[in-house]
């Protein structure tokens, strides 16, 4: 791998690990997206101090010609599994949210009955 890619991986790491500092730090941001978060700017990180390994298994592992590839797929799988994983969190949400709303049409049913009861007795 070439010194520029290195260098771009470490800065934008660096600038993702910040960056997930500050949101762990102003609370605004729940703790197992911040795991995944740090994850991803520890990978950045390692790439050029595990360089080798990277090599070894772009090359060797899975027959790939140049390392930067493995690099794409940890990326590319990465984000697939946040994707998931924040479709999984998103239709949960939808279906509370359904149930929600049948139970507020529900209790707003019974009110509109209470009040009609009280305005007739």
């Amino acid at each position: 791998m070439g010194i520029k890619i290195q260098i771009i991986a470490v800065v934008l790491g660096l600038t993702f690990f910040f960056f997930i500092a500050k949101f762990i730090k102003k609370k605004s941001f729940n703790p197992s997206y911040s795991v995944m978060w740090i994850l991803v700017s520890l990978f950045l990180i390692s790439i050029p101090i595990f360089q080798n390994v990277y090599q070894y298994v772009s090359h060797d592992l899975l027959g790939l010609d140049d390392a930067r590839h493995i690099i794409y797929i940890a990326l590319i799988g990465f984000l697939l599994i946040f994707n998931f994983y924040i479709t999984t969190k998103l239709t949960k949400m939808s279906d509370q949210v359904q149930i929600l709303i049948t139970n507020s049409a529900i209790l707003e049913n019974k009110i509109e009955k209470l009040k009609e009861g009280a305005n007739n007795g």
